[in-house]
């Protein structure tokens, strides 16, 4: 993925990073309907380690065998997503007792 160059300032010294474009975030029908019943917080806390996972930043993720989707820890949820280069598509969240069953 390229991003756009910029020059940031650490400890008086200057180091080259890049700004990587974020990764558009979709919630699948099922996800919307599992986070209304969520508590504010808990869903807050979903939808800001999803926007995190979007945005190229460090997060508890594991492939899911057998299947080529995804799932990201946040506390006691889990959230099943596919990673689809630039659309992430959250395909359902909930406690980690009985997300994976379908």
């Amino acid at each position: 993925m390229e991003g756009l160059p910029c020059r940031v300032m650490i400890d008086g010294s200057i180091a080259k990073s890049y700004i990587l474009p974020m990764k558009r975030v979709v919630y699948s029908k099922a996800a919307v309907k599992s986070l209304a019943r969520m508590q504010p917080k808990r869903r807050a806390a979903i939808f800001a380690k999803v926007d995190a996972f979007a945005r190229g930043e460090l997060v508890d993720i594991k492939k899911l065998s057998g299947s080529d989707l995804y799932r990201i820890r946040v506390g006691q949820d889990r959230v099943i997503i596919d990673d689809q280069g630039v659309v992430v598509l959250a395909i359902s969240a909930g406690p980690r007792g009985g997300i994976y069953k379908e």
